[in-house]
């Protein structure tokens, strides 16, 4: 399951805590762990989303880099005398 779609059911979860009878110990543990793994599950995409963002621009940078050095031996010309031996 998608990590958004986590984040969604243990908000309802939560959300539905005090319906579903259990006792207020259990409850206020449970309210603490699910809130817990919403706030650590929202931390993870927001820090995956940024290391996928910066993994994209490098490959950019690189293919721009690529383009560049493939452009740059195009110009280069060979001397006859090096033609010569092909």
């Amino acid at each position: 399951m998608h990590r958004s779609k986590i984040i969604i059911t243990l908000g309802i979860i939560v959300a539905l805590m005090p319906l579903l009878g259990f006792p207020h110990a259990w409850e206020s543990v449970l309210q603490v762990l699910l809130g817990l793994s919403i706030s650590g599950l929202s931390i993870w995409s927001i820090i995956d989303k940024r290391l996928s963002l910066k993994a994209r621009a490098r490959s950019r940078q690189l293919e721009k880099k690529k383009e560049q050095v493939l452009e740059a031996v195009s110009e280069v010309e060979v001397p006859p005398s090096l033609n010569e031996g092909l």
